[in-house]
């Protein structure tokens, strides 16, 4: 697909009546692919700025619904697989120490992880994995999401011009840097686990 097709696609659905149910499925899916999860924020809010605390709202509770799935897959699935990953992925001795440490700073893990782009795959599988409690997962992270996407949003509603102009005129070049950096992320992950 040609860039100009995508962005063509793209601002189509961000500007189309079902565009919040774009943001929720989008965000929703956060834990199943990788995505730019601010940008696309960015992206929505700047065709529509009218619905920025709607969209702010939304991908804030489908992210976290999406951390939940990320929690239970964590919680009901390690024991299966956790035999398979400890010893040969991670280090026991390491294992044990991210263990202390995510159930001694639980509520603090959650929410700074959310609030800064960690991985969600990571933070919520492991949550389940450490036996966090669910509720109090859910809450500190859709604390952290809502100030996280308020923040995103605000900064549209003041300076949405500006930034509009700029994705307009370089819309290829911010797709191709965001994809060198899932690219470059997901080396970095492949090489840690060599």
């Amino acid at each position: 697909m040609k860039m100009s097709n995508l962005y063509t696609w793209a601002t189509e659905k961000a500007t189309s009546d079902k565009a919040p149910y774009w943001v929720g499925l989008i965000f929703f899916l956060e834990i199943a692919l990788i995505l730019p999860l601010d940008a696309i924020l960015m992206f929505f809010c700047l065709q529509n700025r009218k619905n920025i605390l709607l969209y702010v709202a939304i991908a804030a509770f489908a992210s976290t619904l999406s951390g939940l799935v990320g929690y239970f897959l964590g919680h009901f699935l390690w024991d299966l697989v956790g035999p398979y990953v400890v010893p040969y992925l991670i280090p026991t001795a390491a294992f044990e120490r991210v263990a202390e440490r995510f159930q001694a700073y639980e509520n603090w893990a959650v929410f700074f992880g959310s609030l800064i782009p960690f991985p969600l795959k990571a933070l919520s599988i492991g949550a389940g994995v450490f036996q966090l409690g669910p509720g109090i997962f859910a809450i500190w992270m859709v604390a952290a999401r809502l100030l996280r996407f308020f923040l995103v949003g605000s900064a549209m509603f003041l300076w949405g011009e500006k930034v509009k102009g700029f994705v307009d005129r370089n819309f290829h070049r911010i797709v191709l840097i965001i994809g060198a950096k899932i690219a470059l992320a997901l080396f970095f992950f492949w090489f840690l686990a060599q």
